[in-house]
């Protein structure tokens, strides 16, 4: 006998947004968290994470134009302020296709120079002569929020919840699958894998080899007045580098795709090199916020060579691992297509 229609394993935002989906269209859900939600082992946690249109493929600008929409839709049946428009900024390589890929899907596009961007945002600092593209559209996400969020709705619409229970294995079995815990085993036509960096050991165990690797980023957390205009923005080096605001903790700032692969069971703790290369280019692009952090953390990237995401079906598993480190953005439009592919 069948305890769901459909079980989801791993309660970040793709999880918990893809279990609303599904109660929403009305199935049973069971969504399995090793976790709590939110917690900070994984990659949904903390206070902002970016959005933005700006990418070099109109794939993922038309997703981000898809999200922003139901980004509201949640805000208004929570009550929750989610999304802040701040406007973004991308510098650095590239910028050339970003502008045509926005471009192509109607999106706003405009090219600032240094003395517009210290205009509009007046604690950035850029050299004299650079261009730099603004998306009017881009700003931050209230991350923790985001996932509390999605996962209330989710009860709300049926859907059970069992925080602190790992998933150990999960198998085909008959015309379904198995799911099995510590405490029991759970039946159901369909499984939904939204595990973040335990994805690739889960699916291995049913003879799916997802080809991902994890690697632990660190990100540095420097003091900003709180009333400061403050882009969201991506300066596109090697590594690139990234900053928005996070409120109560100040300017977010980290490099992406830079760390580590690690092991996601291990809590680990921040780079210092990379640390103070944070440190630096704080320095260097923002001049008015003291350059000593106040706070470092990690989190996880589940990270493929692309940089793609994997949104897949096989046979009654489907794949949600739509991270790379830039997935948090897409979470309603991920949710919405892994509960398409699950029914």
């Amino acid at each position: 006998m069948a305890d769901a229609d459909v079980i989801v394993v791993g309660g970040g935002v793709i999880g918990t947004s893809t279990a609303r989906a599904l109660a929403r269209a009305g199935r049973k859900v069971l969504l399995l968290e090793r976790f709590t939600i939110p917690h900070k082992r994984g990659s949904s946690h903390g206070a902002s994470r970016i959005f933005r249109f700006s990418y070099e493929d109109p794939k993922f600008v038309r997703m981000a134009q898809e999200a922003l929409p139901l980004w509201r839709e949640l805000e208004e049946e929570s009550g929750e302020e989610l999304l802040t428009v701040t406007g973004g900024l991308d510098l650095g390589k590239g910028l050339d296709e970003h502008a045509s890929a926005l471009e192509s899907c109607g999106a706003t596009v405009l090219w600032l120079s240094q003395e517009e961007i210290h205009d509009r945002f007046p604690s950035v600092s850029l050299p004299a002569g650079t261009r730099a593209l603004f998306q009017p559209d881009a700003g931050y996400l209230a991350a923790d929020r985001a996932v509390v969020a999605f996962a209330a709705s989710a009860r709300a619409h049926g859907a059970r919840i069992l925080e602190e229970t790992p998933v150990l294995g999960l198998r085909e079995a008959g015309e379904g699958v198995e799911v099995a815990t510590a405490e029991r085993t759970y039946r159901a036509p369909v499984a939904v894998v939204t595990a973040g960096g335990w994805a690739r050991d889960l699916l291995a165990g049913a003879g799916i080899d997802l080809p991902v690797r994890v690697t632990r980023e660190t990100v540095a957390y420097f003091k900003v007045d709180e009333g400061a205009a403050i882009p969201s923005l991506v300066d596109w080096g090697s590594p690139a580098v990234y900053s928005l605001r996070s409120p109560g903790q100040g300017l977010k700032v980290g490099e992406h795709i830079a760390g580590p692969v690690t092991d996601p069971d291990d809590e680990g703790s921040p780079d210092p090199g990379s640390v103070e290369r944070l440190r630096g280019w704080v320095e260097a692009r923002y001049p008015l916020v003291d350059p000593e952090p106040h706070l470092a953390e990690t989190c996880l990237y589940t990270v493929t060579d692309d940089e793609d995401f994997i949104i897949d079906r096989r046979g009654p598993i489907v794949i949600g691992s739509p991270c790379s480190g830039h997935g948090f953005k897409f979470a309603p439009v991920t949710g919405r297509r892994l509960a398409e592919l699950a029914v």
